[in-house]
């Protein structure tokens, strides 16, 4: 029978058509590094100066069974957010209430960061910390960046002479172009610059402090370029900055896992690049599907935007009670929404000093993947996130890596926070996983064997 032209093209385009459905391997190279990771977390700067309870210390900075291992905290600096305490010298009013809790996390290996909500009210143009307040514009007075740089610097003194802390860095301002009916300052472009450059940088250094100094901490990755960009080209002011930080109250999420881009800005000095604050304040939502939200903006920032840092707003949601404003609902820790063991998917895995290594991002419609290292003794960290409303096979390969035999799931799903699921088998490096429906799974494991390849040394990766 001879057949049409048409009917052989179409028979034809069939034999050989592919699925575009069809799942690709995820595959994980060992030695294309990138970025360090610092940390992951959240704030307790609106608690009033009052650390939380022990018990709530242990869950959200622990390592152990069921605790999330949050690796950075987030601090008001003193006289901000109406916290206690004067830095005009050297003292344990100066390192303020928050020491307890900073203390937690630096014992379970995390990190301190702190940032100002206002210049002390003597320091401002309008008088008052409230930026709205009196007649000025609620700026800091040119008059007195001297005399707020060394407040600045008595804080970080006063936590390490009072109190054995080491602050990892310090932001100029929380949000500096927002003038709120609270705690809050306006800063310009150039005010920041002139700051940073002429005397909280020179401050810092003549002290010989490892605190590194971030900016411009604006309210969304929009005004990042706007307020940053004259101190971030002028190396005479850039030479003080150790990080660039935003929050990303702009995000805009496409399902399942399309998220806006906020790359580093072009032709500035590489710095770390953190995200230090972001949360919705909609009707509380703890839900698995509220969850994989976050899993999306967390997964695009780590591994498309190179960001080093990852933090929510509140750990505990001491202000907005009834929204999302915290990881978890109050009186203390009375509900752990599902984003929580989200990002503890990451935090506690992920630890400050590892490395992002490459992984194919997106190897099938609706799933993500990431991967990390640490070196020293061969860790391995694969954090997969299914999207769908389905369960998902997924093949992963590890290529230029030491053998690595097993590997140990913990799933965050609607059923699951942070389970521990029995061992998957790596064979010859490469392993297949059913990933359940609206889930993110951490795979890790470690190994010292010789059979392998030697693990690298001498790698290079810039921050960012």
């Amino acid at each position: 029978m001879k057949l049409s032209k048409s009917f052989l093209a179409a028979f034809l385009s069939l034999l050989f058509y592919v699925p575009h459905s069809q799942a690709q391997t995820a595959t994980v190279n060992w030695t294309n590094v990138h970025q360090v990771i610092d940390g992951f977390g959240a704030a307790n700067a609106q608690n009033g100066g009052t650390s939380v309870s022990s018990s709530d210390q242990n869950f959200l900075f622990g390592t152990g069974p069921g605790q999330l291992g949050m690796s950075i905290l987030r601090v008001g600096v003193t006289d901000g957010v109406g916290d206690p305490g004067s830095c005009l010298t050297v003292s344990a009013s100066c390192a303020g209430g928050y020491v307890s809790d900073m203390k937690a996390v630096i014992a379970n290996g995390g990190r301190v960061y702190a940032s100002p909500w206002s210049p002390p009210a003597a320091f401002k143009t309008n008088g008052s910390v409230d930026c709205t307040a009196g007649t000025g514009n609620g700026a800091l007075a040119t008059a007195d960046y001297g005399a707020y740089a060394t407040w600045l610097s008595n804080f970080v003194r006063s936590l390490q002479t009072e109190d054995g802390i080491t602050l990892f860095a310090l932001s100029i301002q929380n949000e500096p172009s927002n003038c709120q009916n609270y705690d809050s300052a306006l800063w310009s472009a150039g005010a920041i610059a002139n700051f940073v450059e002429n005397n909280l940088g020179p401050t810092f250094s003549s002290a010989g402090y490892t605190t590194m100094i971030f900016t411009p901490e604006t309210s969304t990755y929009g005004n990042v370029s706007g307020l940053g960009g004259t101190c971030m080209t002028d190396s005479s002011c850039s030479q003080y900055v150790g990080g660039v930080n935003w929050h990303d109250y702009a995000a805009s999420y496409n399902p399942p896992d399309s998220i806006n881009a906020t790359p580093y800005p072009g032709g500035w000095p590489t710095k770390r690049y953190w995200e230090t604050e972001v949360s919705d304040q909609n009707t509380y939502d703890g839900s698995i599907s509220n969850g994989i939200q976050w899993a999306a903006y967390i997964d695009d920032r780590l591994a498309v935007e190179n960001a080093n840092a990852w933090l929510y707003w509140q750990m505990e949601n001491l202000c907005c009670a009834g929204d999302n404003s915290g990881l978890t609902e109050g009186p203390g820790i009375s509900t752990v929404a599902k984003r929580a063991y989200v990002l503890a998917q990451y935090s506690k895995f992920v630890r400050p000093g590892y490395f992002r290594i490459d992984a194919t991002h997106k190897p099938q419609t609706g799933v993500s993947v990431s991967a990390y290292q640490q070196t020293s003794n061969n860790a391995l960290v694969i954090i997969a996130t299914n999207y769908t409303s389905s369960a998902v096979s997924q093949t992963f390969t590890l290529t230029n890596a030491p053998t690595f035999t097993t590997l140990t799931p913990y799933i965050t799903s609607a059923s699951q926070s942070l389970a521990t699921v029995s061992n998957v088998t790596v064979s010859s490096n490469s392993f297949t996983y059913s990933l359940p429906a609206q889930s993110i799974v951490t795979f890790v494991g470690n190994t010292a064997t010789s059979d392998g390849p030697t693990p690298p040394t001498g790698l290079t990766a810039s921050v960012n």
